[in-house]
């Protein structure tokens, strides 16, 4: 549960649901929550471990029903006749804002009289119709459908890019159409009705805080887990091609690594020798914003990406960003900053390392997604959705 710094009066309550705490998922979260507190806004925040998300989005309804009717029990025993600023409220919440990872029509339906009419807004830090899977199989089915079916239950659908959104909307149809029956209709339409655009905010404390540090030579960094969507052989591709020229330069990877990528790291650790100086994720965000401070260059080579908050701190901190011109990153990034093939990749990652960017490049582009920048339309939202507005 979430407890604010500064004990602030509230008259509305804000259930937050994200059964993936981890990561950008949970980044963005920390973010926000404080900026909520501030505006009076109560948070209870129910959250699950970040691993197996497949599991999370088939059982996590369960498990967060339960707690959020056992969190409605105890208030209606505390204030069986409502609270004061809020008298005849039906339950403990005024909103529940919740993340892709849960199936929302399952937990609304569990949770019973426990939310009461509480509106509810679904955040979609990604989308499962976009998703590129490696395997797939006809239960794969089930994870776009929860997706649909949240926005269905949903008063309002915020997503973190237009990318997001458009492509959302344009893939429903198609994925309906496979029904064998009984195919729902105008259900994409129903859907955007209801939805906006709402970039992820981070916290730029830790990156204002972490001195900018630059070595003798230029440091490249990768700040992504180690994913088959986030296509690390790419990125160990491009370098390593860079290495065999002889050029100096030294390579940051902070992102987790896995046990199957491990032949890959082995690889990637003989091919940069020296080069590699640092290899899994910080202990915290303090270690993160102060590694990434002391880098140059910041590199995707993502094949799913809804948005990047990892490339966005990156550019924050002071790095040189270069993305593929694929995905979200258009509608993020300049043209000089994306490349479209491994060879531009290589190409543009030699030029930055024989003529060393200077640093802060990216923070013009970063500071809109500061969290300063961004609480009062989050707010604006969760007022306007619980109807205060």
């Amino acid at each position: 549960m979430f407890e604010p710094a500064v004990s602030i009066p509230c008259d509305h309550r804000v259930l937050v649901l994200e059964p993936y705490f981890g990561g950008s998922h949970r980044a963005v979260l920390d973010a926000l929550l404080p900026r909520l507190a501030e505006a009076g806004w109560d948070v209870d925040l129910l959250t699950l471990p970040a691993r197996k998300w497949k599991w999370r989005m088939r059982g996590a309804a369960i498990t967060m029903a339960a707690e959020a009717r056992a969190l409605d029990a105890a208030w209606r025993e505390a204030h069986p006749a409502g609270e004061p600023a809020r008298r005849g409220a039906r339950s403990r919440w005024d909103l529940v804002f919740a993340s892709t990872f849960v199936n929302l029509a399952e937990f609304v339906a569990l949770a019973g009289d426990a939310l009461g009419d509480a509106p509810r807004i679904v955040y979609f830090h990604e989308n499962q119709l976009l998703y590129p899977n490696r395997h797939t199989a006809e239960w794969d089915v089930q994870f776009p459908l929860t997706n649909i079916t949240s926005a269905l239950v949903a008063d309002a659908c915020l997503f973190n890019t237009r990318w997001n959104l458009d492509g959302f909307v344009r893939e429903i149809p198609g994925f309906l159409r496979e029904f064998p029956d009984h195919q729902p209709k105008g259900v994409a339409e129903a859907i955007a009705a209801k939805s906006q655009v709402l970039h992820p905010p981070f916290d730029p404390a830790p990156f204002d805080a972490a001195p900018v540090t630059r070595g003798e030579r230029c440091r490249i960094v990768w700040p992504h887990r180690w994913e088959h969507d986030k296509d690390p052989e790419a990125f160990f591709a491009a370098v390593e091609s860079l290495a065999a020229e002889g050029l100096d330069f030294e390579v940051a990877v902070a992102g987790q690594p896995f046990r199957e990528t491990q032949p890959l790291l082995d690889a990637a650790g003989k091919a940069l020798g020296k080069r590699l100086v640092h290899i899994g994720a910080p202990e915290d965000r303090d270690a993160y914003a102060r590694l990434l401070a002391g880098c140059d260059v910041a590199v995707s080579t993502a094949m799913n990406e809804f948005f990047g908050l990892a490339m966005i701190e990156s550019a924050y901190a002071g790095c040189y960003t270069v993305v593929p011109d694929r995905l979200a990153y258009p509608e993020l990034y300049p043209a000089p900053m994306r490349y479209g093939s491994p060879d531009e990749l290589v190409a543009r990652l030699r030029s930055l390392v024989v003529e060393r960017p200077a640093p802060g490049q990216g923070r013009v582009l970063a500071d809109p997604f500061a969290i300063g920048r961004l609480a009062t339309a989050y707010v604006d939202v969760f007022e306007r959705v619980a109807g205060r507005r």
